[in-house]
């Protein structure tokens, strides 16, 4: 396998207009990294109150990815494991719910990339999970001075 041009991270989050979400934790069997009701008063991931309330629930998990994989592989994996929570998620989303994979992306080089094949991208469009990526570069770029 070739070096890869990137690392990354993956945390499933789940999000609601109204209902709590705490039973995640339960039904993925992960602790949460974040998670609030809506309705609750607004603070900082350290706690600190920063005015207002919720105006909805979320609640996000890391997951464990291996750092040999590739991010389609491990994408993958992470949908046959969604996949026996179906049941889970369709509940939820016909709720007025949504859940997402939030894909932090950590560039090596100023250039990289990669594919998803489509049959992968099914997988997530019939499971009702959106991907989220967020890309973040090299300290150092082409242009810096």
């Amino acid at each position: 396998m070739e070096d890869l041009q990137y690392r990354f991270k993956i945390s499933l989050r789940l999000r609601h207009p109204l209902v709590e979400l705490r039973e995640c934790s339960s039904e993925f069997g992960l602790e949460p990294l974040r998670e609030w009701t809506a309705g609750e008063s607004r603070t900082s991931s350290r706690g600190k109150a920063l005015g207002g309330v919720w105006d909805h629930s979320y609640w996000t998990a890391p997951l464990d990815v291996r750092p040999e994989e590739d991010l389609e592989t491990a994408l993958n994996g992470t949908s046959h494991w969604l996949n026996q929570h179906v049941e889970f998620l369709v509940r939820h989303r016909g709720s007025g719910g949504s859940a997402s994979l939030f894909i932090g992306l950590f560039l090596e080089g100023f250039n990289s990339g990669f594919s998803l094949d489509p049959s992968l991208l099914v997988k997530y469009a019939v499971l009702g999970v959106a991907l989220e990526f967020d890309m973040y570069g090299p300290d150092s770029s082409p242009h810096a001075a």
